[in-house]
């Protein structure tokens, strides 16, 4: 095992580009506005020497500590794995530049939102007063491709978004993307009156899920998207909801029931305060699954009803 590297080769390898570095290794990568996303591993995204792998909770900066975590090598291995193949490095103008504010790009919504509001109705269930709800609020929207977009709002300010595809790219999978510059620890987030309690969850599409499972249990509160499993969201969030004026009574964590999202459950309800905060996990993989089981349960109950009422009647004229 390698145990020391000279400081020249530690120097090179912390100026190593790391998509490059990604790239020849063979990493399936896709650009999405100005960062990249891991294809396999899909919460994994990179933007320029920073990266984040949201369903591991594993957030960082630079090159060598990338390979530590992601390779599992060890520092001096790192570091001689990034001087063995010439890989480019990082000029000082791009260390330099610094990250511009966010603009929605207002000029590719479209005015017709059908395909993105049969979307969300049709294809994930959410209840369709719910998403006329948000139309009028404008928190969702539709872009020229078709795409669902939910407005990260702060303030009446956008300041960032999701986009969710509706149809299938050629290889298969959905479109998910955020928008460039969007605010770093922001997410979609909405108020259910004036609120005092506040629900996370892992992504916009859940949380409205979650919405139109216990919309008659929700009350005075807000729900948050995390876009993942992101910490500083969960802290900032928090803090805004008291820069506001609103004193938060009850924290809910309302994840994926995966090993990645019971861990940052389970990790945060333990940090908060003694009474602060629960836990609420879907019995399925995530809330809009479990609200797919709990439609496909009253649609089958609703149908057998009509059964029911139907032989009812059918015996009733046969017995006169």
């Amino acid at each position: 095992m390698v145990k020391h590297v000279g400081a020249s080769q530690v120097e090179i390898a912390r100026n190593v580009d790391l998509i490059d570095y990604l790239q020849r290794k063979g990493e399936p990568l896709k650009k999405e506005g100005n960062y990249y996303r891991h294809q396999k591993h899909d919460s994994l995204v990179i933007k320029d020497q920073m990266y984040a792998w949201n369903s591991r909770e594993e957030k960082g900066s630079g090159v060598i500590n990338f390979a530590k975590m992601f390779y599992g090598m060890s520092f001096p291995e790192a570091v001689l794995d990034l001087n063995a193949q010439g890989y480019k490095v990082k000029t000082d103008e791009q260390k330099r530049k610094p990250k511009e504010p966010y603009h929605y790009p207002e000029h590719y919504e479209v005015n017709d939102i059908t395909k993105a509001k049969n979307y969300l109705t049709k294809e994930r269930k959410i209840h369709p007063k719910l998403v006329d709800w948000l139309e009028q609020k404008d928190f969702i929207a539709q872009d020229k491709l078709g795409n669902v977009i939910f407005k990260w709002k702060q303030n009446g300010k956008i300041v960032g978004a999701d986009r969710q595809g509706t149809t299938p790219m050629k290889d298969g999978h959905m479109f998910k993307g955020i928008d460039k510059n969007s605010h770093g620890s922001a997410g979609f987030s909405l108020d259910i009156g004036k609120p005092h309690s506040m629900y996370f969850f892992e992504s916009p599409v859940d949380a409205l899920s979650y919405w139109s499972v216990k919309q008659e249990e929700l009350q005075n509160t807000r729900l948050v998207s995390m876009s993942g499993l992101k910490r500083q969201t969960l802290i900032d969030e928090m803090k805004r909801m008291g820069k506001e004026g609103c004193t938060i009574h009850h924290v809910t964590l309302c994840t994926d029931n995966d090993k990645a999202g019971q861990a940052f459950s389970n990790k945060y309800h333990r940090l908060m305060t003694k009474g602060l905060s629960s836990i609420d996990l879907p019995e399925a993989k995530d809330w809009n699954d479990e609200l797919k089981k709990k439609t496909e349960k009253d649609r089958e109950r609703s149908t057998q009803g009509g059964l029911a009422k139907k032989d009812l009647i059918t015996h009733g004229s046969e017995r006169e």
